[in-house]
């Protein structure tokens, strides 16, 4: 076991990122088998009915066993101890995930500051789609892939990847749109539609902010 553990150190120590989305895929795997279970159960069917002549003794009653079954369900099936020790083992591997990222996080350079908004919008997915309540979930989460989308590109000085080959289209002439306060040595020269590209990557994620930051709230 101990064995085991420095080797899973050892790989967060490279790669924090990947060893997160590994960790990330596994979580939502046994999220998915506790809802499964909850849909297979008829417990969790039981509709809480308050009748016309009920009386104020048994409507109270009913709103308890409606608002026990609503914690069970957010629990995700659990008992009280067993949600408390399922959360508590993710509250630790997270404080370790975060210890290492920031361990790697430089303090020199914007690009850093970049990484740890993408980061911690990975974190908020995470949490959102296993273990948040709001209806437009699904909604709000594609739009914070747009925006880890948009970091990308940011980060990649207009390309997807480093390693891309052929840049996508992108239509330069309303580029007079898009621009930004950005000064920098320049190491190299980008080609227009690359230039163009970060620009409105980086005009846009700021404008996408403004515009959604503050309803991610669950």
């Amino acid at each position: 076991m101990e064995r085991k553990y420095h080797k899973e150190e050892r790989r967060i120590d490279w790669d924090v990122e990947g060893y997160f989305h590994d960790w990330a895929k596994k979580r939502r795997k046994e999220v998915l088998a506790m809802e499964k279970a909850m849909d297979e159960n008829p417990a969790f069917e039981e509709l809480v009915e308050i009748q016309e002549g009920d009386s104020e003794e048994e409507i109270l009653r009913k709103m308890e066993k409606d608002t026990e079954l609503m914690h069970l369900v957010w629990r995700k099936g659990l008992s009280e101890e067993d949600w408390a020790k399922y959360t508590g083992k993710i509250e630790r591997d997270r404080t370790r995930i975060w210890k290492h990222f920031i361990e790697r996080n430089a303090d020199y350079d914007y690009h850093y500051i970049f990484d740890i908004i993408k980061f911690k919008l990975e974190w908020v997915i995470f949490y959102w789609e296993n273990f948040g309540h709001l209806v437009r979930a699904k909604q709000d989460i594609r739009r914070m892939r747009i925006a880890i989308k948009l970091i990308s590109i940011i980060q990649n000085n207009g390309k997807d990847t480093v390693s891309m080959e052929k840049m996508p289209y992108v239509n330069v002439r309303n580029q007079h749109r898009f621009s930004i306060h950005y000064q920098s040595m320049r190491y190299f020269e980008f080609e227009e539609p690359q230039e163009v590209r970060f620009k409105k990557a980086h005009y846009l994620f700021f404008r996408f902010l403004e515009h959604h930051l503050l309803g991610w709230w669950d």
